[in-house]
């Protein structure tokens, strides 16, 4: 029973591509974020991150994009529609 209910929340937090334009919550902070651009680096790939109500380039943060079997998610976000 527990095993079912984690992977249920674990299916929350992840989506089937991250993309541009797409709005994630800071898990601690409670902050939204914009997903402004995604590259890739050798081993890994990162979103580059600005706050929703940000104008200048201040608080621009990048995120490492974890990929599992339910899709992939943003290291310490929740997709802020589902939150």
């Amino acid at each position: 029973m527990t095993e079912g209910c984690f992977a249920f929340t674990h299916e929350m937090m992840h989506v089937k591509k991250v993309s541009t334009g797409q709005m994630w919550k800071h898990e601690e902070s409670g902050e939204v974020y914009v997903v402004t651009s995604l590259y890739k680096d050798v081993l890994a790939s990162y979103a580059l991150l600005r706050t929703a109500n940000q104008t200048g380039t201040d608080g621009n943060r990048r995120a490492k994009v974890v990929r599992t079997e339910f899709g992939e998610g943003i290291s310490g976000f929740t997709l802020a529609d589902l939150v």
